[in-house]
């Protein structure tokens, strides 16, 4: 007998969302059919104007755990006592999204009198708003912990986000425990994150010379007039601050003053201490080394990359591939390009940072004539056949696709999954009956985040038979992140597409994975819709070239429509660009007139003459050659799915 407060939740499992067959339906219970009204969609509805007594009483006889998710709700959006907070986190400790909900209950931790308590509340946590840190001081001090109080105020006054009242009251608590050097560090951090308003607030907290520090990099950051002679009233002992030169730096970025700008980060690169944040002249440095790349001044190009002074990061590793890419293929020096690419490889743990900085190792031993060190490096990247630079180490290897790549394993038998049985599933299958999806995928994440390979395929499958690929999708990628390869979660076939396409089935599915990880509905903030993430115009143009109705809302709630004008889009790039997927996907990406120009600049990469692999790495935005390289992998996965046991041939599908 199934509890009554369980009915919706087990509903779910019953009605699969669009797009899904019936007969994958495991759990024949007829009497569920007949229930229409959803306690928990009620309540949301009441939460979303919250109005939280109406939420809390729609779902009161719907079970604790739908009770919970609307607490869990009203409690993250600030509601409740301490004691409500406390109970929460005591009945539901593994739920996501608690580090909020700790933040929101500040205000109620500043109510309580107990200094006990409230130290009890934060343990070692810091406060995350100015009641938590006015209130954990307060009783740091009732307690006698003057030190702690101090130290509380000292780190929390340099990055917390204050209102001029808010900083008032902050200082008002703090008295001479806020030194001028703790005013100085604040200001500078604010400078840095370009929280200009907050730095105004503290002008007249420091020197007259931080002042006119302050003044120069704020009219730099804003591109006011006058900055020239603003920067010449900088005091000498100020003037070679790193956030200036920083502020200078952009700003002749902004106004494409680029020789200056190069001028200054080459200047700055002599040490971390130099260059104040090197995370923060990350992104300029790789953008303007690959400038002199282009221009064909590679040593330059190199000096810019290489000195980039970061510890283990995204950004270090970009730039230690970047350096060494330089160093191979333009300077033709594997020495200095193999310490690069081993450097990138103790610093990156993925399948696809580990399979490029293998494979780049393995270009650099063949150059300098060292076979066999050469193919182990392959051979290592080659394990990461779902990772590009894998495909491609395979590819030099002439190995076949990976058979668990081809024929995935049966999907895993999610019935007696011990996933089953935790509160969050619970939680997450009564808001997908609720129709609040997003938060129901947020749920299942959550729980994915520490179970091992064989639940994680369960929780995948289970994805997939209820109708959610983009739940399957995110979490393949979530597993693979770790390591964890599980084929057919992370590279699915949903059955979303319709079989009379424009272009091959297997290249539509790769763009569609790439573009929405197959979520129906989806919506960019640029304003692309749906499965392939059409933009309307786009959509009107291929809809009246296919003789179609134009429906724009139909983009998002017909996966199929949405399905043949993205593949009449990419017939109508191979027109122009052929079966090149390096043009194709640049085109779907970036628009076709960027490959056309690339072309000019870099070479036809359908030319034997041009090597398409490096074609690919002087694609100058960053999100187009990872849109690139993510399709290819998706399209040589689903192509060997219908084409078992041809070899790999990933540079014919680059190039066309």
């Amino acid at each position: 007998m199934i509890r009554p407060y369980l009915l919706p939740a087990f509903a779910f499992l019953l009605t699969p969302l669009p797009g899904l067959a019936t007969d994958a339906l495991p759990l024949p219970v007829p009497e569920l059919a007949a229930q229409t009204r959803d306690p928990l969609a009620e309540a949301l509805a009441a939460a979303s104007l919250r109005d939280w007594d109406g939420a809390k009483t729609a779902v009161t006889e719907a079970g604790p755990v739908a009770a919970d998710v609307i607490e869990w709700m009203r409690l993250r959006a600030g509601e409740g006592t301490l004691t409500d907070y406390e109970a929460f986190l005591q009945r539901r400790p593994d739920w996501p999204g608690l580090a909020l909900l700790r933040n929101r209950a500040e205000t109620a931790v500043a109510r309580s009198i107990t200094p006990s308590r409230v130290l009890a509340w934060f343990g070692p946590r810091s406060p995350a708003s100015v009641e938590g840190l006015l209130a954990a001081v307060k009783a740091h001090r009732a307690m006698g912990q003057q030190d702690q109080a101090t130290a509380l105020l000292s780190a929390a006054w340099t990055e917390m986000r204050l209102s001029a009242l808010d900083q008032q009251a902050v200082l008002e608590a703090a008295g001479p425990a806020l030194t001028p050097r703790d005013h100085e560090a604040r200001l500078d951090a604010l400078l840095w994150d370009g929280r200009n308003g907050e730095a105004r607030q503290m002008l007249p907290l420091v020197s007259e010379g931080w002042q006119k520090l302050a003044e120069a990099r704020l009219a730099l950051r804003e591109e006011r007039e006058g900055v020239d002679g603003l920067i010449s009233a900088v005091p000498a002992a100020l003037a070679a601050d790193p956030g200036l030169a920083f502020a200078r730096f952009e700003w002749r970025m902004k106004k494409s003053r680029t020789e200056g700008a190069i001028e200054i980060l080459r200047e700055r690169s002599t040490s971390s201490e130099t260059l104040g944040r090197p995370e923060a002249w990350a992104r300029r440095r790789a953008v303007l080394a690959r400038g002199l790349l282009r221009e064909g001044k590679p040593r330059e190009a190199y000096a810019l990359a290489a000195a980039h002074h970061l510890n283990r990061s995204s950004a270090q590793a970009d730039l230690e591939f970047l350096s060494g890419f330089i160093a191979l293929r333009a300077m033709k020096d594997p020495k200095t390009a193999l310490t690069h690419f081993r450097t990138l490889g103790e610093s990156v743990s993925t399948p696809i940072s580990v399979a490029r900085a293998e494979y780049w190792q393995a270009r650099a031993h063949e150059d300098l004539g060292q076979t066999e060190e050469a193919k182990a490096a392959l051979t290592r990247a080659a394990r990461h056949q779902t990772a590009y630079y894998g495909l491609l180490a395979a590819e030099k290897l002439g190995l076949q696709m990976e058979d668990t790549l081809v024929s995935p394993p049966p999907l895993a038998d999610w019935k007696g999954a011990p996933f089953l049985a935790s509160s969050v599933t619970e939680a997450a299958l009564l808001l997908y009956n609720a129709n609040d999806p997003a938060n129901a995928r947020r749920f299942l994440l959550h729980l994915a985040e520490e179970r091992e390979a064989a639940e994680l395929a369960a929780l995948g499958t289970f994805a997939l038979e209820k109708g959610d690929p983009h739940l399957a999708v995110l979490l393949g990628k979530q597993a693979a992140a770790r390591g964890i390869i599980l084929p057919g979660i992370y590279f699915p076939d949903p059955g979303l597409l319709p079989n009379d396409l424009a272009v091959e089935r297997p290249l539509a599915l790769a763009i569609a994975r790439r573009e929405s990880e197959f979520r129906a509905d989806a919506v960019s903030p640029a304003g692309a819709l749906g499965l392939m993430q059409l933009m309307p115009g786009t959509a009107k143009l291929m809809a009246t070239k296919l003789g179609l109705p134009v429906d724009i809302p139909a983009l998002t709630r017909d996966p199929a429509y949405n399905a043949k004008l993205g593949s009449a889009y990419l017939a109508h790039l191979a027109e122009e660009f052929g079966p090149s997927i390096a043009l194709r996907a640049a085109g779907y990406n970036a628009g076709p007139g960027r490959p056309r120009a690339w072309i000019t600049q870099f070479g036809d990469p359908r030319r034997a003459d041009v090597d398409v692999i490096d074609w690919v790495e002087h694609v100058p935005f960053e999100e187009t050659r990872t849109y690139i390289m993510r399709v290819t992998e998706g399209l040589a996965i689903y192509q060997a799915r219908l084409t078992p046991g041809a070899p790999l041939a990933i540079t014919s599908l680059l190039r066309g």
